[in-house]
């Protein structure tokens, strides 16, 4: 007899001043407002049955109700939920247990989706689905107005809670039916895998990670400091470069004149003759087709050249910038008014013929924007190698400051003040992970986005996070070359797979040829910088706007690894025959419409590519390893608390008396996985999983330990 649970939590949400929303449960405010559920016995859906906790209608917790509610999911097999990890959570942090296994309506839906963008809210998914609909008005209204579900008339809230119950029940059930057609049989390892990961990522989250405020707030100061140097150094170079005329870096307008040297003339000649803006279905516009010849005569006729400007005093306000107007009888108006001759500045420019800015070459129509050329940070990138070539010293420093700036930027906003804010009262910050917003499975975070966190041990903000406990370390296990082997494993070139088993420093290599030098000269920043470039082809990237040397890397690379290329062209292949690409786990990816492109590639081809290898190494391998983690702590009841996953990484804040059976337990759980593989997908490995384990007192200082 199978016993199915399907429930939905309605808590407490605390309001902000700027009327954001915290539901979190580890907000020690936040308490279950009522439980929702019904019981799936042998395939019957029972009726509903609620408990209520602390609704302000309800004096006193019902003690049947709660006591039937702890029967009902002691004794179900399966717990059923939409977004389940919210629900489960509160459950564990209200001391609720849960059963052993947990079934989530969001993941079925995203994995059935096979990549393609979708709303994966319960109200879209009923629709879709046609199934019992969310009623939602009236509480969403409520919501707006800044009430929450505990000050809801409690038969508004019961009515809404028990139709996303029955609305799970049937998406449930549906997901099911779907699941034993033979087109989808095969994502059932997916479902499983996935569901697996949710109670580890419950896990993760409850932990929490310890965070030094101090340490962070020294950071922080750091951080300013330089960003207000580095505000004064650019100041200094616009100053040198553009002569009188005042510049505002954070304008699109004044970027491109700096940096281009180039206005635009007219604005809707200029949107026009670059395909700027977006189509019928709000996607972009592709960039016009044009030869070098034709590009430059376009950009001569939308834009003109910027030139230094000489600032004189301004006669008319005297240099002010404001002027005493006279009224009609006489009198003088009581208010100062602006001088139109200088437009309130107090001097006038004048143009001197020289031409100003850095003199930088936009490329190609893909350069254009809205308002000139481009100088985001992939542009950027571009150009500094440009004025390398060129020699424009001033125009490297200029551009690698702005990338810098731009950077201290992020960082203050999306680690620092982040991590501040979201950070409880105990020191604990409990960021939160998502699995169903990618399309490849790869996780995304929140509060902070720890899956951007800048990649090795030099980043200040790491330093924040250390070890709860008297004496405690924190410890990184990171698979080594993990997307490299992943593309040796689907492809299965001889070259890639020759150059692991003999342990090529393939990523050395690479620095060598981008940085023009002998591979011995190539030091740890080079070879960190090159992977980028290592890993582009295996994604589809064929380098078609980098400097000539590096264009000439890329097609040496494909002649290198021919396996590699040949796989790629049955991927192709392959989605114009059935649409879909397929990998060993089950996991399949959608691509409708898919046709032949003039240069012999396909519609999408770089996610046809890209998504195999990421997702097989992210979202299955890593996911897997994280999965085996989190099953060998909680039967070895270890002290020591798994608290990030990150890139290819677990991390764990490790109790001072557990480092020998961490590392060893790190060391089943991801280099263990080939045996895992092949019961879970029929699939053998062929090349090793290598792992690399750093330790230190915080994330940041951290030294390689030396395992067997």
């Amino acid at each position: 007899m199978s016993v199915i649970i399907v429930l939905d939590l309605e808590t407490t949400v605390q309001f902000g001043e700027d009327k954001s929303k915290d539901n979190s449960p580890y907000n020690p405010k936040n308490k279950i407002v009522s439980s929702h559920w019904r019981m799936i016995e042998d395939g019957v859906l029972h009726d509903p049955q609620r408990a209520i906790f602390n609704h302000n209608e309800q004096h006193g917790l019902n003690a049947d109700s709660s006591e039937a509610m702890k029967q009902d999911i002691s004794r179900a097999e399966l717990m059923v939920c939409h977004n389940a990890k919210f629900d489960v959570s509160y459950l564990l942090e209200s001391g609720f247990s849960i059963p052993k296994t947990v079934y989530c309506t969001m993941i079925g839906e995203y994995v059935f989706a096979r990549g393609q963008r979708q709303e994966l809210s319960l109200k879209a998914t009923a629709e879709r689905r046609d199934v019992t609909r969310k009623k939602s008005d009236l509480v969403d209204g409520l919501f707006k107005s800044g009430t929450g579900f505990e000050a809801m008339p409690l038969a508004t809230v019961i009515e809404y809670a028990d139709a996303d119950v029955l609305s799970t029940a049937e998406i449930y059930l549906a997901q099911q039916k779907d699941l034993l057609k033979e087109s989808n049989v095969g994502l059932l390892p997916t479902f499983t895998l996935m569901n697996e990961m949710l109670l580890f990522l419950v896990e993760l989250e409850r932990n929490g990670i310890a965070i030094d405020r101090d340490t962070l707030a020294e950071v922080k100061t750091q951080f300013v400091a330089e960003k207000l140097q580095i505000e004064k150094d650019l100041d200094f170079i616009v100053a040198d470069v553009m002569g009188d005329t005042p510049v505002n870096l954070n304008s699109g307008v004044d970027m491109t004149a700096v940096v281009y040297s180039r206005r635009v003339n007219d604005r809707n000649y200029h949107k026009n003759a670059f395909n700027i803006g977006l189509n019928a279905r709000g996607k972009p516009l592709p960039p016009p087709r044009m030869n070098a010849s034709q590009f430059a005569n376009t950009v001569r006729k939308s834009t003109r050249r910027v030139m230094r400007t000489i600032a004189n005093h301004c006669d008319v306000c005297g240099g002010e910038g404001r002027l005493q107007k006279t009224k009609v009888n006489g009198d003088l108006y009581k208010n100062l008014s602006k001088c139109t001759h200088c437009d309130g500045r107090g001097y006038t420019l004048t143009e001197t013929g020289q031409v100003a800015g850095l003199k930088l070459i936009p490329t190609q129509a893909a350069d254009a924007s809205i308002n000139g050329f481009k100088t985001d940070k992939v542009t950027i990138a571009k150009l500094i190698a440009q004025a390398h070539a060129k020699d424009n010293l001033k125009a490297v420093e200029f551009l690698t400051k702005t990338s810098r700036l731009n950077a201290i930027s992020t960082y203050l906003d999306s680690f620092v003040k982040n991590i501040q804010a979201s950070t409880r009262a105990d020191g604990l910050l409990h960021a939160q992970f998502n699995q169903c917003i990618t399309r490849t499975g790869r996780l995304s975070s929140s509060q902070p986005n720890f899956q951007n966190i800048p990649k090795g041990h030099k980043f200040p903000v790491r330093k924040a996070v250390h070890s709860r406990f008297e004496g405690g370390t924190i410890m990184e296990a990171d698979f080594s070359g993990l997307e490299f082997r992943v593309a040796g494993e689907l492809s299965r070139d001889p070259q890639i797979i020759e150059d692991i088993e003999s342990g090529k420093d393939v990523h050395k290599q690479t620095a060598s040829i981008i940085n023009q030098c002998a591979v011995e000269d190539v030091d740890k920043t080079m070879r960190q910088n090159a992977k980028a470039y290592t890993f582009a082809p295996l994604y589809g990237g064929m380098g078609a706007n980098e400097p000539p040397h590096v264009q000439a890397y890329f097609k040496e690379y494909f002649n290198i690894y021919k396996g590699l290329a040949i796989w790629h062209r049955k991927l192709m292949d392959g989605v114009l025959k059935d649409g879909l690409v397929r990998i060993p786990s089950g996991r399949e990816f959608y691509f409708p419409n898919a046709r032949r492109l003039g240069n012999g590639r396909i519609t999408n081809a770089t996610a046809v590519v890209n998504y195999p290898c990421q997702s097989f190494a992210t979202a299955d391998l890593v996911v897997m390893s994280c999965v085996r983690a989190h099953e060998r702590f909680k039967d070895e009841k270890f002290k020591s608390r798994l608290i990030l996953t990150v890139h290819d990484s677990i991390v764990v804040d490790v109790h001072p008396d557990e480092d020998a059976r961490v590392i060893a337990a790190l060391k089943w759980a991801m280099g263990g996985l080939a045996g895992e593989v092949s019961k879970r997908y029929d699939y053998d490995l062929l090349l090793p999983l290598d792992i690399e384990i750093t330790q230190g007192p915080n994330w940041m200082e951290q030294v390689e330990l030396i395992i067997d």
